[in-house]
């Protein structure tokens, strides 16, 4: 799920949702802007740390930070993998 969860603001029932149509084992691999300070193109951004907290509360379990890059747009973006 790449560049798509900060367009939400309420993250808990679509990650929940995404949570029970995956297999146990699954994984959810996302990418994101590494910042939780928005601006009108990426309005609700999360950063790392706020990602092992949602995806633990929606049912996620073993999420790893899987790379941390430069971006020019919000200082860094990250991929994450967690485990349904």
């Amino acid at each position: 799920m790449a560049n798509s969860l900060h367009f939400v603001l309420d993250k808990g029932p679509v990650l929940r949702a995404v949570h029970a149509m995956l297999r146990p084992g699954g994984r959810l691999i996302i990418v994101e802007y590494g910042t939780d300070r928005g601006n009108p193109w990426v309005p609700h951004p999360f950063t790392y740390e706020q990602w092992e907290r949602m995806a633990a509360q929606a049912g996620f379990k073993n999420t790893k930070l899987l790379r941390t890059v430069p971006s020019r747009w919000l200082g860094s973006m990250y991929s994450a993998a967690s485990e349904a």
